[in-house]
């Protein structure tokens, strides 16, 4: 994140509010106060602990673990799941940034839930933009936006143009089918809405190898019935080469196979 843009000067009727409206100046007024008393409460258990014989950098890290312990109560209190649940879904979200502050020095940009409708990360946009500190010092609306930063999307790289059509798709994907989403999307070069929503036709499932996936389908035709009937002569050194078999599958396009941590999700390569 940037550094915190300078205020505008105060020339022309623009006070260091950056706002006429008495409603948001009361807002922006109760805010810096807030933020003061809790720096002068900082520093006042900063000193105490410190005179309790903390060093100051381990006294510090000790007032960041109790807030960050205090935002936990209040989640908790306020009905959100705790972090261990929450990971269990991945939320795809993009940072946007307004170009024309961007360009002049200014970070004015959001992170947005890429798992929503279209219609609202749209919205969102929308919302940012109205930030602008170019519009408001200028009277020009900021119109121009880009992707600056992206999370939760696995291996796949958003352009900082990306359609949103795109992005929405990658976005609900993910959240609902987890990472297997975004390697089925990197495999097909992640820009083709349709291919992308033809994931649950293609996907075949997750394994632990490749070889795992030649065993099922071993197993699904019902291959170790068929060599039991063979003669016990010739049984003992027929083998199924699943390896081989994986090769055969892999060249011939039958399926295609992407690699993660543990195992291999495994797709249609004829969809």
């Amino acid at each position: 994140m940037s550094e915190r843009p300078p205020q505008p000067n105060q020339e022309g009727g623009v006070n260091s509010y950056g706002t006429d409206d008495p409603e948001r100046q009361a807002q922006i007024e109760a805010a810096r106060t807030a933020a003061a008393e809790e720096r002068r409460a900082n520093r006042e258990k900063l000193e105490r602990y410190v005179g309790y014989g903390l060093n100051e950098e381990d006294a510090t890290a000790l007032i960041e673990h109790e807030e960050m312990l205090a935002a936990r109560r209040d989640a908790l209190a306020a009905g959100e799941p705790e972090q261990g649940e929450a990971d269990k879904r991945i939320r795809p979200r993009i940072y946007v940034r307004s170009l024309v502050d961007h360009t002049e020095g200014h970070d004015v940009g959001d992170w947005i839930d890429a798992s929503q409708d279209l219609e609202d990360i749209q919205a969102d946009i929308r919302k940012i933009l109205s930030h602008s500190l170019h519009a408001h010092w200028t009277g020009q609306p900021a119109e121009e936006w880009a992707i600056h930063d992206q999370d939760g999307f696995g291996s796949v790289l958003l352009h900082e143009y990306e359609s949103l059509d795109v992005v929405c798709s990658l976005g609900k994907g993910i959240a609902a089918h987890g990472l297997a989403f975004s390697a089925w999307a990197e495999i097909n070069d992640n820009r083709d809405v349709y291919t992308l929503e033809r994931f649950e036709t293609a996907y075949f499932g997750d394994y632990e190898s490749r070889e795992a996936y030649a065993q099922h389908i071993v197993d699904e035709l019902n291959g170790d019935d068929e060599l039991a009937k063979l003669p016990d002569w010739l049984r003992d050194v027929v083998r199924i080469d699943f390896e081989h078999m994986v090769h055969e599958m892999e060249t011939s396009g039958e399926v295609r196979f992407a690699d993660h941590p543990g195992g291999v999700w495994v797709f249609n390569g004829r969809v």
